[in-house]
């Protein structure tokens, strides 16, 4: 802020002390500039800044009539801003908020209730219809699944009867709960 505008600055605070109205709107297009600005440096991030920029210039417009003329306008528009960004950084502070970066890399949440329970729900009617199978189907499909040792059979055996179990699981499931 150059000289000529520092003196403008002085005047015009001291309209909106005395209470002349006419002076908002050029007294906004001098600060806006300035305050913003400093808002940035001081809280260093762009959206930040607009806001506390913003909710500093209400303040001071509603504080003018507490402006002394015989003080120098800058600081006291200065210290009001400086406010206001601390303010704006203990709330952001306080609400834990962040960049939408760190949300993503949070871990996604784990199933809900209801997934639980269609989970269990589908594991159950799977086993009863897998009982329904001879002892030989059962131990390959558990086996195929982690859920049981694979028998001692030559690896084409095993896969082949795997298949034949697989084949007819898929048979009494659909017999039982519809196609699968």
């Amino acid at each position: 802020m150059d000289a000529l505008q520092h003196r403008e600055l002085q005047e015009l605070l001291a309209r909106l002390a005395d209470g002349d109205r006419a002076a908002f709107p050029p007294a906004f297009r001098l600060l806006w500039p300035v305050t913003r600005s400093f808002a940035g440096s001081f809280l260093g991030d762009a959206a930040g800044a607009e806001d506390a920029a913003q909710q500093a210039l209400v303040r001071l417009f509603l504080r003018a009539a507490e402006f002394d003329a015989t003080r120098d306008a800058l600081p006291w528009v200065l210290g009001i801003v400086a406010n206001e960004c601390r303010t704006l950084r203990r709330r952001t502070q306080r609400r834990r908020e962040g960049p939408l970066d760190a949300a993503a890399a949070r871990p996604a949440p784990g199933p809900t209730p209801e997934d639980d329970a269609t989970g269990r729900d589908l594991e159950r009617a799977a086993l009863e219809t897998l009982a329904g199978l001879p002892p030989a189907d059962v131990e390959a499909v558990l086996a195929h699944i982690g859920r049981g040792e694979r028998p001692d059979l030559p690896a084409a055996t095993f896969r082949k009867r795997l298949q034949r179990a697989l084949k007819r699981l898929r048979r009494a499931w659909s017999e039982r709960h519809g196609t699968l």
